[in-house]
This record gives structure tokens, C-alpha cells and sequence, in this order.
């Protein structure tokens, strides 16, 4: 058996583990719970439409509600006032629509008091049983521990979301220090402090998280995956996700649609 074998064969024992898992399941684990006990971190779960399904009691805290039940239903805007509504409500359009992930994104939130403040959020697409997305889950992180002067998080967010709006477009250290208001000296530096990551190593993440979301949710060919995730042919494509993921773009894909049809 090839060490390409091997791999595969691995990996596929270890779905099976967590197919058998979820398949013994009496009901979906949701993980409210657990998040209610973390005062730092909003969690929550939307349907389509973006109305609150699930929320934990530190969201339910931040908007002056006594009780999680009294947002569910609800959207952003009209849970979160003006600007801030609005913008999160087209960032859920923007992951329900595409099926793309967001993660570790640098934004604007409410504290405690209805004070605004900085913080890392991650939202993921809920796969329906038909294949098609039927919500969205997330969680968004403080960063009140953090030194950094609001107008670096200000020109921080700016430069992270020109990232992942232009994956498929040359991505330059340069230039992205400029937009930033950094020297390309302190703009690595703040973004290895979030993320743990140089800022090189965070543009190849940002580029394979989105050709792993296109590879198992959609039928784009992969010559077509790897230009819109910024790689100038699908041979450079390859090499990079093999060295990242562990397997060549071909072999992740039926991986997932075997795991899907199973």
C-alpha cells in the first residue's frame, strides 16, 4: 500500500468515528450550554433568514435581554442598533448566499453597557440534508485583554476584510501595510498576535479555508477553485493545498463526498 493510501485509509477510519457518533445522537448537540458559562464569547445559530434559532446567555446579556428566548426569531437589525445591525446582517447574507466561512474576522461588537468594542468572530453554513444551506452558526470573541490602540483594530479590520473580499486577486505584503496605516513590520506583528499566524502564513490559510468550502459544497472544476482562491494555475494550486491539508484538492473532494453520501 503507497503512502497516498495509507492516508486516505486513515483519514476515512477516523470519519467513520464520527459518523458513527453522530448517528447515535437522540439530538442535534447545539453546544448553548457550554457557551453560556463563557462571559467573553457570544455563540449563536441562525436559520436562512438570519432570525436567532440559538443563543447563549452572554449575547441575551450584551443586548439588555433577561432571557436568551427573547431573541430568538429576531434578525440583527433588530437586535443590534444602526450601522452594526446592518452590517451583520449582510455578513450572514454573505455566508448563507455563498457557503463561505468566516473566520477570525476583526469587527465591531457590543460589550456590557451597550459599549462598543473589538473582537474575532467565526461563522460556519449549516449543510441541511439536501445539500443546501439552511443557517449559520458562530461565536465572537473580546479582545478586551488586548494593547493594541483602537485606530491599529480599526485599520486591522479594513486590511482583513480586503483579504478575504480578494482572494483571487495578488495580495502584496505592501500594499496591505499601506491600507492597514502599518509598516509591514507591525502589520505581521499585530496580526501574529491574533491569529498566531505571519501575515504570509494567514493569506495561504485564508486561501485554503475557501477552496475547502468550495471543494465540498460546490461542482466549480478545480482548475476553476484554484484562480478564484488567487493561484495562477492549478499545478501551484495543488502543491500548496497537498502541503497544507495533507491531500491533493482530487482526493479531499471525494473524500467529503463519500463522507456526505455515507
Amino acid at each position: 500500500m503507497t503512502m497516498r493510501e495509507t492516508t486516505m485509509r486513515e483519514t476515512t477510519t477516523r470519519e467513520d468515528v464520527r459518523l458513527r457518533f453522530l448517528k447515535a445522537l437522540g439530538r442535534p448537540v447545539i453546544g448553548e450550554t457550554l457557551f453560556d458559562a463563557i462571559a467573553d464569547t457570544v455563540f449563536f445559530v441562525k436559520d436562512a433568514e438570519g432570525r436567532y434559532v440559538v443563543v447563549n446567555q452572554t449575547l441575551a446579556n450584551r443586548t439588555g435581554q433577561r432571557h436568551k428566548r427573547d431573541l430568538i426569531g429576531l434578525t440583527a437589525t433588530e437586535v443590534f442598533p444602526g450601522i452594526l445591525g446592518e452590517s451583520i446582517a449582510k455578513q450572514d447574507i454573505s455566508v448563507v448566499t455563498e457557503g463561505r466561512p468566516i473566520h477570525g474576522r476583526l469587527e465591531l461588537h457590543l460589550y456590557p453597557g451597550g459599549k462598543e468594542g473589538w473582537c474575532l468572530t467565526w461563522k460556519e453554513p449549516i449543510w441541511g440534508m439536501d445539500n443546501r444551506i439552511v443557517g449559520l452558526s458562530g461565536i465572537s470573541r473580546d479582545l478586551l485583554t488586548l494593547s493594541s490602540p483602537i485606530g491599529d483594530f480599526a485599520g486591522l479590520s479594513r486590511t482583513i476584510d480586503h483579504v478575504h473580499g480578494n482572494l483571487d486577486a495578488p495580495l502584496r505584503i505592501s500594499d496591505l501595510a499601506e491600507r492597514s496605516g502599518l509598516s509591514a513590520y507591525q502589520l505581521d506583528l499585530r496580526i501574529r498576535g491574533l491569529f498566531g499566524l505571519s501575515l504570509g502564513q494567514y493569506l495561504v490559510r485564508a486561501r485554503i479555508e475557501l477552496a475547502c468550502a468550495r471543494l465540498r459544497h460546490s461542482d466549480q472544476p478545480i482548475s476553476s477553485i484554484a484562480l478564484d482562491c488567487g493561484y495562477g494555475d492549478q499545478a501551484a494550486f495543488t502543491r500548496q493545498f497537498r502541503k497544507s491539508v495533507g491531500l491533493t484538492p482530487s482526493q479531499y473532494q471525494k473524500l467529503h463526498r463519500a463522507a456526505d453520501l455515507a
